[in-house]
């Protein structure tokens, strides 16, 4: 962007930079629409709309676990999918990103993990302390070392 000077050359600033997304100003839910799959894992977009009257930026992954109704996790937080490249997203007001969720089904259902029903999902955005939840009901492995949730890093737009 050009600063008009006076009669001194040209000045030049850069854009703003929007300040980073937070629990605060992201809604997240889970895209039931976009399910796709293959040999036991489930596969959707979990979505992050920006609720707030700004711009907002992340990078990376996020933090998801599921937990009971009473906010208590269940097993492992989800794994890292290391299926594309981070970079840095901007997220207009109003405007959504997403994350490929992995869902290893096989995994809750086959290795004696000792299953339990979830009926949330707790989301950190990426470098955040803060969360928020999102309903999403599903079969979870109760005990530790067992992964069957899976992120990849945000990406800019809907996955609709």
């Amino acid at each position: 962007m050009r600063i008009p000077g006076g009669t001194g050359p040209a000045v030049w600033a850069a854009p703003a930079v929007p300040p980073a997304c937070t629990a605060g100003n992201l809604g997240v839910w889970v895209n039931v629409s976009s399910l796709s799959g293959a040999a036991g894992t489930y596969y959707y977009a979990l979505e992050f709309t920006n609720t707030s009257s700004h711009a907002c930026r992340t990078f990376g992954y996020p933090g998801v676990s599921a937990t009971g109704i009473n906010l208590n996790q269940l097993g492992d937080a989800a794994g890292r999918s290391p299926v594309y490249k981070a970079a840095w997203v901007t997220i207009p007001a109003g405007g959504t990103a997403h994350v490929l969720f992995g869902y290893g089904a096989a995994e809750v259902d086959t290795s004696g993990c000792k299953p339990a029903y979830a009926s949330l999902l707790r989301v950190y955005p990426p470098n955040e302390n803060g969360s928020d939840v999102t309903f999403f009901s599903l079969p979870v492995c109760t005990l530790k070392h067992h992964t069957y949730l899976f992120v990849s890093v945000v990406r800019p737009g809907t996955n609709i």
